[in-house]
């Protein structure tokens, strides 16, 4: 009976090679084509542009001010972009170059993540990795000198750790890895305030492994005095980062009835999530197909909720991340479909999994992932065309408000632009940036 299954066997092999092949291909391309993007011109929006001046204060000894004043914003990213000013490295393929390396370095967390404790197969992983960089959210987001490509990879590589510290067969394995998981934490901390969803899975990893009840046992009541002593200067430097990086000064909710906040909250989130789903901003969208947006959120949502039923029996640390990372986001009054690029590879593991759990059709899915990866190309090129648009710039990026700004700042405007327009901050940091 063994011989006569061989030819399957050796057909299975065969076609998970030829899987695993396709994926590293894909996977490998998108890298290119992300990598090309380090040419584009700085790119900004709103939030940029304070991060950017939160930069420049701090690398001329102001702190990390805005025009002078406190912002909403941790100081983690604008503490890199003061160290690269003060080493003459702020430029413009500088800073999208390291969001590369932080993304490519997030990725290949989220890999580990995934392989260790989601998928065997390895096609299955790189294709994940692959449709979050097809994402237009990651596409978009990438370029421009934001928090949340740097959060990515802190939190992709502190839920990596803490999923080891469950496995941790040492003493020495289990401090190296809970300490490293807990910087990890603090870093993401002081780069975006979502950082604190954390917190809670590290505990959760800590106390849950076996390595730390031996720990326990093996140290006498002088050594666990040393450890708690010793311990006291990270629980107190928690609390600090925590106070001095987290700020709800934004938070502003005044004379709204709770449940109308509630109702806009989760038409965010769902309508969020919809985009996220489709692979194209609502702004990009025919205005008739706009009102099912929330429900693809929605479909979304369930999927993802679906997914994390399947792992209920053996909660780890990154589902608690997850509910935590979604529990503030549900919290929060305010709308950007940016607020899931941290997340989108594990909701895209788990929305396989609630896949697989629910026997979906393998042709509709089949249907769903190309034209979703059709999307994410058209997404890249859109991108590559700003970022090779040389003179152009100006005319092709953004909605056309800080085109006055670029045609100052860059010279590149045969009509010279709106001096009248100009944002004379916005110039003084591409001068800054340049």
């Amino acid at each position: 009976m063994g011989h006569r299954n061989w030819p399957q066997q050796i057909e299975a092999k065969i076609t998970d090679s030829i899987r695993f092949r396709f994926s590293l291909a894909l996977l490998l391309v998108l890298a290119f084509c992300f990598v090309l993007q380090v040419v584009s011109p700085l790119r900004l929006n709103t939030d940029a542009i304070v991060l950017l001046s939160m930069g420049e204060s701090g690398a001329h000894g102001g702190g990390f001010l805005d025009d002078g004043q406190k912002t909403v914003f941790p100081p983690g990213y604008p503490a890199l972009l003061a160290v690269l000013l003060s080493l003459g490295l702020a430029h413009s393929w500088v800073i999208v170059g390291l969001n590369m390396v932080f993304l490519s370095i997030g990725l290949v967390a989220a890999r580990s993540l995934l392989i260790l404790e989601f998928f065997e197969d390895r096609a299955a992983v790189l294709m994940i990795c692959s449709f979050s960089l097809l994402s237009y959210v990651a596409v978009k987001h990438s370029t421009i000198p934001l928090t949340d490509v740097p959060f990515f990879c802190c939190s992709m590589c502190c839920i990596a750790a803490m999923s080891r510290i469950a496995t941790a067969d040492s003493n020495w394995r289990f401090v190296t890895l809970a300490g490293a998981a807990w910087f990890l934490a603090m870093a993401a901390i002081s780069v975006r305030r979502v950082g604190l969803a954390l917190v809670p899975p590290l505990v959760f990893a800590i106390m849950r492994s076996s390595q730390f009840g031996v720990l326990l046992k093996q140290l006498s009541l002088r050594s666990k005095l040393i450890v708690a002593a010793s311990s006291l200067p990270m629980f107190i430097g928690t609390i600090y980062i925590v106070l001095r990086t987290s700020s709800l000064s934004d938070f502003s909710v005044e004379k709204v009835k709770i449940s109308n906040l509630v109702l806009q909250i989760l038409s965010y989130r769902l309508t969020e999530l919809g985009e996220l789903f489709a692979n194209v901003p609502l702004s990009k969208m025919p205005a008739r197909l706009q009102i099912i947006v929330p429900w693809m959120g929605f479909f979304l949502f369930l999927l993802v909720l679906s997914g994390l039923a399947t792992k209920r029996r053996e909660i780890s640390s990154t589902e608690i991340f997850l509910v935590c990372y979604m529990g503030i986001l549900f919290g929060w009054p305010y709308y950007d479909a940016r607020f899931w690029l941290p997340v989108i590879p594990l909701m895209g593991a788990y929305s396989v999994l609630a896949v697989k759990t629910l026997n979906f059709p393998r042709v509709a899915v089949a249907m769903y992932c190309i034209v979703f990866a059709t999307l994410g190309f058209c997404a890249i090129a859109y991108s590559m065309r700003i970022s090779f648009a040389g003179s152009k710039f100006p005319d092709k990026y953004g909605d056309g408000y800080l085109r006055p700004t670029y045609c100052a700042a860059f010279h590149s405007c045969r009509d010279g632009g709106d001096p009248n327009k100009v944002n004379a901050k916005a110039l003084r940091l591409l001068r800054e940036y340049e």
